[in-house]
Parts: structure tokens; sequence; C-alpha cells
């Protein structure tokens, strides 16, 4: 499987999460959520990228 597909299956996998995750009251808006939920998933999606990048060589 290529790098950046494992990564955008981690990505995607990470905003699904958030936006079926519950929230408090004033945040419970799904755009809220997924917008908070990318705040996670970038970093999370580089360093999976990084990790499989490096782990390969």
């Amino acid at each position: 499987m290529n790098k950046w597909t494992i990564s955008l299956a981690v990505y995607v996998i990470v905003c699904v999460i958030a936006v079926l995750s519950k929230s408090s009251e004033g945040y419970d808006v799904w755009s809220w959520k997924l917008f908070i939920g990318q705040v996670f998933a970038i970093p999370i999606t580089l360093i999976v990228f990084a990790t499989l990048h490096f782990r390969s060589r």
C-alpha cells in the first residue's frame, strides 16, 4: 500500500471519529467538530507519513 494512501486513511478515520464524538453544548455543530478534528488529524497524518517514509528506507 502506498504511504500516502495509509496517511490519507488515518486522516479520514480521525476526522470521522471527531465528527461522531460527543462535545459540549456550544460546540455540538458538525463543522466545528470537523475543524477541531482536522487540528488533530493533520499532525497525526504527517507523523504517520514520516514514520512510514523513514521505516521503508
